[in-house]
């Protein structure tokens, strides 16, 4: 036997459906507050919003020059190339150099032997006064009778003469220790110079600027590259005195970076604390976050808001907004039955990264649902 579901069948198992599912989007108070969070509107004075322009800037940009004359031998990369730190970027002429490491070398040896044969006479002076006299050096009995005839007849004065032939191979002794101290001093000036001879990257970074080619001859003080460190950006501003009140260090602002067309948030890590008296502005500085597509010299926009100032404008969070029949709108909650009600909005611009003025249809004060889902409907219990 075969039977048939007749119209009046359906609407009898409609009707035992409907509270089941009612059941399911009509939560009891208690699960409400533990599954929905509830927030209430704050205003901001959108009116008072500056969108002012900057530049990216490197952390650390240096002009590498030359500290010695000669021909460029080697210029590693163009601009855009990276180099890792200690890597060598230009190679200047080195031969020269080298000649006088080499001459520098000669003139120690030279001033070795001339302190060590000082040293020898001066020690002899101190051991054999009368190394010096007739019959090889053989003080004996000649002095002995020639030294109290002399102090006699005041014809001279045997001990004064012994202490300045000693005064004389000290100083003699001195001068040759003098002389290879310069020597050793003159070679470390040219081992300087040979180092200056090869620039190396002072840390990683790219060049953004080269001023030389291989071939040219350049002189100490010459610029050769303009290297950046890309890997830490950061955006340069001119803030207008009236504004700098209202930035607060190591807080995040909205910049527009305009050659990758995004928005990110940058720190706020530097406030100068001299105002430009021709511009009256400040110059701030804001860090960029690593890995962002984007380059020094590029242009940018900072969002700053100025502190309690002009008509509040309601802002409410992204999360609470839902759309339904292709407009937006939010779930109030009516103060009077403690309920859930449906209101359309007009949104307004975006306010930072989660964030929307609301325009119409909220006032600052009001309580909503943050975090709405598809299953609320109106007349839910608070």
């Amino acid at each position: 036997m075969s039977f048939k579901i007749t119209p009046l069948v359906t609407s009898v198992l409609l009707a035992l459906s409907l509270p089941l599912h009612s059941q399911i989007i009509n939560p009891n108070s208690n699960s409400f507050d533990s599954v929905y969070n509830i927030q209430t509107i704050t205003g901001m004075s959108l009116d008072k919003r500056a969108l002012l322009g900057g530049v990216v800037i490197s952390s650390s940009q240096v002009n590498l020059s030359a500290q010695v004359a000669g021909d460029v031998l080697s210029v590693s990369g163009r601009e855009g190339d990276m180099f890792n730190k200690g890597t060598t970027l230009v190679t200047l002429e080195q031969d020269s150099i080298q000649a006088q490491r080499d001459s520098a070398y000669a003139e120690i040896a030279s001033a070795n032997e001339s302190l060590r044969n000082a040293g020898v006479q001066y020690s002899q002076s101190i051991v054999s006064p009368n190394g010096g006299s007739m019959l090889g050096g053989v003080p004996g009995m000649f002095s002995m009778f020639t030294d109290p005839m002399l102090k006699m007849s005041g014809q001279g004065n045997p001990e004064f003469d012994k202490f300045a032939n000693r005064t004389s191979r000290y100083t003699s002794y001195q001068q040759a220790k003098n002389k290879l101290t310069q020597a050793e001093n003159n070679l470390k000036q040219i081992e300087s110079r040979l180092k200056d001879a090869s620039v190396a990257a002072p840390f990683d970074g790219v060049i953004v600027a080269k001023s030389i080619n291989v071939g040219d001859i350049v002189q100490p003080g010459q610029k050769l590259l303009a290297f950046a460190n890309i890997k830490e950006l950061q955006v340069e501003v001119n803030i207008p005195s009236r504004l700098v009140r209202s930035l607060k260090l190591d807080t995040d602002y909205r910049i527009k970076l305009d050659i990758a067309n995004i928005v990110v948030d940058a720190k706020l890590s530097q406030i100068y604390p001299i105002a430009d008296n021709a511009k009256h502005s400040v110059k701030v500085k804001f860090d960029l976050p690593e890995g962002v597509p984007v380059l020094p010299g590029a242009y940018a926009e900072v969002e700053i808001f100025e502190t309690d100032s002009g008509i509040l404008t309601p802002v409410v969070l992204e999360s609470a907004i839902m759309w339904r029949s292709s407009l937006p709108s939010v779930f109030i909650i009516n103060p009077l039955t403690n309920k859930t009600e449906l209101r359309f909005i007009r949104l307004g611009e975006q306010v930072g990264k989660d964030k929307k003025s609301v325009l119409s249809g909220l006032k600052i004060g009001e309580k909503i649902v943050a975090n709405p889902n598809i299953l609320m409907v109106s007349g839910m219990d608070i």
